[in-house]
């Protein structure tokens, strides 16, 4: 049986495996009017860290979706450990099983990139309140990449393209948001010169599990091919909202 990197990220229980990790996640939050009232959705939850986060600081409504089994049970295992009442769906992001307008904010970290791209943004808008925000951290090329890097790119991760950032921009304005801001921007090679080991959550989970020889190859394949493609690969913060207020005042 093959091992995809979603199992081996669920296998080993990572936690903020997206670029910036964990420390981006809380820098971004904290810069949004999140209160008790907001309802949030994490759009590709993993584990349930950023749920567990959101539903402890700011007491706001959390719904989590993911569509990994492993994934599911983590997340599900965390919020019950701690007690806390955060809503879980399994289901996929490309098919969201939440009524038109019903969140505030959609927080998509590193699970956009690896569904159909288009169809995902659209239920993103179709969900979200005419106010609301979508958060969205995913893999970006930095150049248009050729035909054989990108095959080799998409086949590992089993991704149906990988856009840059002009293109993310492009789809997201093709779903039907209003108006897109960058909120930040890194290269890989960028990304690994600030990443502090004591972030790395990758390899403090790495070290505390059962290592299975299969997976920990595709760990491996997946820190080759980060170094591989450091100036080619990045990361984008995107913020995009479904109404421009200013144009609509």
């Amino acid at each position: 049986m093959s091992v995809s990197y979603q199992d081996a990220l669920a296998y080993y229980g990572i936690d903020g495996a997206h670029p910036g990790g964990f420390a981006l996640t809380k820098k971004m939050l904290k810069n949004e009017r999140i209160h008790r009232h907001t309802k949030i959705l994490d759009a590709g939850c993993g584990t349930g860290q950023t749920s567990s986060y959101l539903a402890k600081t700011f007491s706001c409504n959390v719904y989590s979706i993911d569509n990994h089994p492993e994934m599911i049970k983590k997340a599900t295992q965390r919020i019950t450990e701690e007690n806390l009442p955060v809503k879980i769906f399994k289901g996929n992001i490309e098919k969201l099983p939440f009524s038109n307008d019903s969140f505030d904010y959609i927080l998509a970290e590193s699970s956009t990139a690896f569904t159909n791209i288009s169809k995902t943004l659209k239920e993103y808008f179709r969900v979200l309140k005419p106010s609301g925000l979508l958060l969205n951290i995913d893999m970006t090329a930095e150049q248009r990449l050729n035909r054989n890097e990108k095959a080799e790119i998409m086949k590992f991760y089993e991704m149906k393209d990988i856009l840059t950032e002009e293109e993310w921009i492009k789809a997201m304005k093709r779903a039907g948001f209003k108006k897109v801001e960058v909120l930040k921007a890194n290269s890989v090679l960028e990304e690994l010169d600030e990443y502090t080991l004591e972030e790395n959550e990758l390899s403090e989970h790495i070290h505390s599990t059962q290592l299975d020889p299969k997976i920990d190859d595709v760990i491996q394949r997946h820190q080759k091919l980060l170094i591989s493609y450091g100036e080619k690969l990045g990361y984008r913060v995107f913020k995009a909202k479904k109404i421009d207020f200013l144009r609509y005042a």
